[in-house]
């Protein structure tokens, strides 16, 4: 495969840093899960060293120091925001290294290609997810035993690096295990068993060790290594452990890395032993299966450390791919996406102009809240205009191998692009918590005093929007519409989020 010139690699970074900043910013939290995330970033802004006490230390203080540095500009939440798009940007370029190392020059523009149009790590990546912290470490390691192999100075740095950065800023002792994982199963292939590699693992263990010592030594100084061996320690092997349920989700969370893989391996089948260059991403994906049984923060982040190894073995399966085969994966993205532009405009026609008429009442049933002329012109013509050159470029997509996975990271690119454009004042009102909130604390005298017993988030989202004082001996209080409250005073207030609508809050007065 043929390197990309100059230019073409200027433009893909410039597509790759826009996905991967688009979106982060101006909005609520949407799920649960981004609320918990916040609720140590919340605690970490005013002091970084807050962070050890976090179950993710090395994404809250990025996203801790992230907020405080874009407090001029925007809010807590949207600062915070940005340490994903950093974490995933330095994985896919981790992750090229190590394919670049593997396969050659030409291979790390494809895989960034391939993990572009990556269904399962576009919903991750732009979410408030400490997954993403773990994506990033994780490809350094991966970087680290690709290099390794011969270069033992540079795989050796960036192995270390790495597996202290999974030790003490993610999940302890459990990301320990499968790090070291994939540190030492190369070894069963014997293109590893040279003495360059075995440096590489001297090299990397002792400068984890190194790090790891100095840190805990410094964590018992200030008094935080109880805060941090509650999230990290040996007890995390055995508490919110994964499932190998998880794996059911990904046909559709590594798609179309799947596909591509399974080409990779059908064509070097009979040769599987002696195609050295896989041997390492194969290695790395039982690694990493080993990973994503471990802790998670939400239910199919857990996946994303299978996506880089994948991601190598399919940037491999598009170099082998036949030319009919990759024609009908390529024909398949053009319709997919075409699909996708239709209904996306089509459901925008209906929330914003009322057409067609019976869409546009269903998407009024799913959240009345939302009025139309929300959507400012600019986001309506940015939409239109991704919209034209997309479809403007698929002819003069190059005829090349790395055809279908174009197709596919710029019809991904597209899909993002239009969701949030178009479609950010209706996600706002169905899922954000804002407008919920801000509803409720029009029914609460000015600087009332808040008793909240409600799930985790909500909690967490209180504390962000509103700030209520709160103790024990609170007039008013915040329940779960299940909650019986120790009242008989009738809810001065009832709400949910229009589509969470099962979740519901009150609020009461209770008389003293």
């Amino acid at each position: 495969m043929n390197a990309a010139a100059p230019a073409k690699q200027l433009w893909l970074l410039l597509l790759v840093t826009f996905w991967a900043f688009f979106g982060l910013t101006g909005r609520d939290a949407w799920k649960p899960d981004e609320a918990l995330a916040l609720a140590p970033i919340l605690d970490a802004v005013p002091d970084l060293a807050r962070a050890w006490a976090a179950p993710a230390p090395l994404y809250a203080w990025a996203a801790a120091l992230l907020a405080r540095l874009g407090a001029p500009w925007m809010n807590l939440q949207d600062g915070a925001r940005l340490a994903s798009g950093g974490f995933t940007l330095a994985a896919m370029g981790f992750t090229a290294l190590a394919a670049r190392r593997l396969y050659g020059a030409g291979f790390g523009a494809t895989l960034v290609l391939a993990l572009l149009g990556c269904f399962g790590l576009m919903l991750r990546m732009h979410a408030m997810a400490p997954e993403t912290a773990q994506l990033a470490a994780w490809s350094a390691l991966l970087a680290g035993v690709a290099h390794g192999r011969d270069a033992s100075r540079t795989g050796g740095v960036l192995s270390g690096l790495a597996l202290a950065a999974l030790f003490l800023g993610l999940r302890g002792v459990p990301d320990l295990i499968a790090g070291m994982a994939l540190l030492f199963l190369p070894l069963v292939s014997p293109h590893w068993r040279r003495p360059e590699y075995f440096r590489t693992l001297g090299l990397g263990l002792a400068l984890a060790a190194a790090i790891a010592a100095v840190a805990v030594l410094a964590l018992h100084g200030n008094g935080q290594l109880d805060a941090w061996l509650r999230w990290h320690g040996p007890q995390r092997l055995t508490s919110g452990m994964g499932s190998v349920r998880a794996y059911s989700e990904l046909p559709w969370f590594a798609w179309p890395l799947w596909p591509l893989a399974l080409v990779a391996l059908w064509h070097e089948h009979r040769r599987l032993g002696r195609a050295q260059e896989l041997h390492l991403p194969l290695l790395a994906l039982l690694a990493a299966m080993l990973a994503t049984l471990g802790p998670s923060w939400t239910r199919d982040g857990a996946l994303l450390p299978l996506l880089p190894p994948l991601a190598l073995l399919a940037v491999h399966g598009v170099d082998r791919m036949k030319r009919g085969a990759a024609q009908a994966f390529y024909w398949f993205g053009v319709v997919t996406f075409l699909f996708f532009v239709f209904a996306f405009w089509t459901y925008f026609s209906a929330m914003e102009w009322g057409m067609p008429a019976r869409l546009a009442a269903h998407m009024v049933s799913l959240t009345p809240s939302h009025r139309p002329g929300l959507v400012p012109v600019r986001s309506q013509f940015l939409a239109l205009s991704a919209s034209a050159l997309w479809l403007l470029a698929i002819p003069l997509f190059p005829r090349a191998k790395t055809r279908p996975v174009l197709v596919w990271a710029s019809g991904m690119v597209l899909v993002w692009t239009l969701l949030i454009a178009l479609f950010r004042p209706w996600l706002e009102a169905g899922w954000g918590y804002k407008p919920l909130i801000a509803d409720m604390g029009r029914h609460l005298p000015v600087g009332a005093c808040l008793k909240i017993d409600t799930d985790p988030a909500m909690r967490v989202m209180l504390r962000y929007h509103l700030h209520p004082k709160n103790d024990s001996n609170c007039p008013w209080l915040l329940a779960d519409a299940d909650h019986k409250a120790t009242t008989d005073s009738k809810p001065r207030w009832e709400g949910a989020r229009p589509r969470q609508n099962k979740q519901r809050y009150r609020l009461y007065y209770l008389a003293r």
